[in-house]
């Protein structure tokens, strides 16, 4: 399986995903429309969880998502459920700065998936 690299814009985030069960998202995610340019990185993710993978630590860095964005989100931590139940480690790295509501977010998704949620402060 190749690893998986959409750049980012002004309305999308990077994202990366690696063979090795590293997955990051990164930046902004205000796109047109969600569903359509998150439909690869959940294919992407769907065929690479069902792989059994050892782990999966994904890194959400975002500065911003708009409503949309935040479904399509809880979405993917839920496409990742087979994989734990399979008996892959799962871990959600959620970065987060004071200036904005990140954090609150990040736990709002904490308290619904079930997965170790790690909270960073970005510096």
């Amino acid at each position: 399986m190749e690893n998986l690299i959409i750049a980012k814009s002004e309305k999308t985030p990077l994202i990366e995903f690696s063979e090795q069960g590293e997955l990051r998202i990164e930046g902004r995610s205000v796109p047109e429309n969600p569903i359509e340019f998150y439909k690869k990185p959940f294919a992407w993710l769907k065929t690479f969880a069902s792989n059994r993978p050892k782990a999966i630590n994904v890194h959400i860095a975002l500065d911003h998502f708009n409503t949309a964005s935040s479904k399509v989100l809880l979405d993917m931590f839920r496409h990742l459920e087979p994989a734990k139940l399979e008996g892959s480690n799962i871990n959600i790295y959620w970065y987060y700065n004071e200036e904005n509501d990140m954090m609150e977010a990040g736990e709002d998704y904490a308290s619904i998936v079930k997965y170790p949620f790690h909270f960073v402060k970005k510096t």
